[in-house]
């Protein structure tokens, strides 16, 4: 398998972190941020550091194209994360090349959809 296309380039929306899958007090995200906190020790004290993590180790990890929609191309990228508790974890991570709009053709930098942790 290759690497993500562009995964030099990819993009973490703070937000998606903060605001989202590591945020406990998020409706839709609070499941994800209890078992990242419990499977790896990360929290929004250190949100930071997992993105650091995901975006150094991206480039070299294999990806899989998985659909093609009218908003983009979404690949998977399975990401070993050590986190600040030293537990190792594969973390699936989901990236989307968004469809430029009213185009054909689709962004550069592959951007964050989701993360999803066993």
């Amino acid at each position: 398998m290759t690497p993500l296309p562009h995964g030099e380039r990819a993009v973490i929306e703070d937000s998606k972190l903060v605001g989202y899958a590591l945020n406990p007090h998020s409706e839709r995200g609070q499941h994800k941020a209890r078992v990242c906190a419990q499977a790896l020790g990360f929290n929004l004290s250190n949100w930071e550091l997992l993105k650091q993590a995901i975006l150094e180790a991206l480039p070299t990890r294999p990806a899989r194209l998985t659909s093609e929609t009218a908003f983009g191309k979404k690949y998977e990228v399975v990401i070993p994360i050590t986190g600040p508790n030293e537990r190792t974890v594969d973390v699936r991570t989901i990236w989307q090349f968004d469809r430029l709009p009213e185009s054909v053709q689709y962004a550069e930098a592959p951007r964050l959809v989701t993360l999803y942790l066993p």
